[in-house]
């Protein structure tokens, strides 16, 4: 079972992986995303994935809460983003999600807020 700190970690930590294969490892096919009211599809995930690779030198995740009942998935976390220029970006986050069979996310629905930089 795919978890959010994982995710994130194999996306924006693991350079052993490719971008995509990140993505298949934690995402299912018909994966879509809101955040903060905007969806995305798995394609623009991936997109998006790639440009913070770029722009990213290291994310830390800190799990406050996780709770997991069946493919039913609610999380918040810490964020933490150091930039390969210097500057630091970290967000709070709170999520719910729904995983398939395999274990991987399906839909995430979460609400960040950037609270330092």
């Amino acid at each position: 079972m795919s978890t959010i700190k994982a995710a994130v970690d194999d996306l924006l930590n693991n350079r052993q992986l490719t971008a995509a294969e990140a993505l298949d490892r934690h995402f299912g096919p018909t994966f879509r995303q809101r955040t903060n009211g905007r969806w995305d599809d798995r394609a623009a995930v991936l997109a998006r994935a790639i440009q913070l690779r770029d722009v990213v030198e290291h994310a830390t995740i800190t799990v406050l809460d996780e709770l997991a009942v069946g493919d039913r998935y609610a999380e918040r976390h810490l964020i933490d983003l150091r930039h390969r220029d210097g500057t630091r970006t970290v967000q709070e986050v709170y999520l719910f999600a729904e995983r398939d069979a395999d274990g991987r996310f399906t839909r995430i629905e979460e609400a960040a807020v950037v609270w330092r930089d």
